[in-house]
């Protein structure tokens, strides 16, 4: 068994990190200054790839039954779900803390989802021609046209352009209110000047769509120079993407 924590992130085409949710557990993991090795899935292999080590599946009613993030510890237990692995890293590795105990980050991840689904069909073009390669592609292209009830051609004509940004106006308002009401003092973090696990909740989604959709991600920022500030503030722990 190897001595180091391996990370499961999805796997793209540049051999970056891309995505969102993975983004909040390699996050947790650069903040923790934990070693650890990359290991890239394609989507449909989640499922048996974790199946076959004996991971139980997420909740009855989550976004899906297997997900990345999950890591394999040294030990060889696994974590799957980014909540439940910065509750392990914190347990493990308690400085510097991730603040937990405030619950923010179930603010953030509400708020941020949110503001995802709003406008990923603003920004699926993107994804699907810069990032995703089969099979992901076309696995990607099944699950969300299920998910949403349409297909990605009708998505991009009802809910995408101008639309797509009309429904995220609730979200970034909410997003705005999120980084100005739970302040200590006039640092860039959700508390001020003191960083926890909500920062990296929502820094997740910017560095995906930095990445992702560059137009897309500065149309956000410029809604409210706080999510540059907090952006910029969590950049150390983006620089090991792989």
């Amino acid at each position: 068994m190897s001595d180091k924590l391996i990370f499961y992130d999805l796997k793209g085409r540049k051999g970056v990190a891309w995505a969102p949710n993975p983004w909040k557990g390699r996050l947790a993991l650069n903040f923790k200054g934990v070693d650890y090795n990359t290991i890239w899935l394609e989507y449909p292999e989640l499922e048996p790839t974790f199946k076959a080590a004996g991971v139980s599946p997420n909740p009855a009613g989550s976004f899906s039954d297997y997900s990345s993030p999950t890591i394999r510890l040294p030990d060889g237990t696994y974590v799957m779900d980014s909540v439940k692995i910065a509750e392990k890293l914190e347990a493990d590795h308690p400085k510097p803390t991730f603040h937990l105990e405030n619950g923010l980050h179930l603010g953030a991840a509400s708020v941020t989802q949110e503001l995802l689904f709003a406008i990923v069909p603003a920004v699926v073009d993107g994804l699907l021609d810069d990032w995703l390669q089969e099979p992901s592609k076309s696995w990607f292209i099944e699950d969300r046209e299920r998910r949403f009830g349409m297909t990605m051609q009708q998505m991009r004509e009802n809910l995408g352009g101008e639309k797509a940004w009309q429904n995220a106006e609730a979200a970034l308002k909410k997003l705005q209110s999120f980084l100005t009401e739970h302040k200590k003092d006039e640092g860039p973090f959700v508390l001020g000047s003191t960083p926890c696990y909500a920062d990296l909740c929502v820094v997740a989604l910017l560095e995906s769509l930095k990445r992702v959709c560059l137009e897309q991600y500065e149309q956000i920022i410029a809604y409210d120079e706080r999510f540059k500030a907090i952006h910029d503030a969590c950049k150390p722990w983006t620089e090991q993407d792989t």
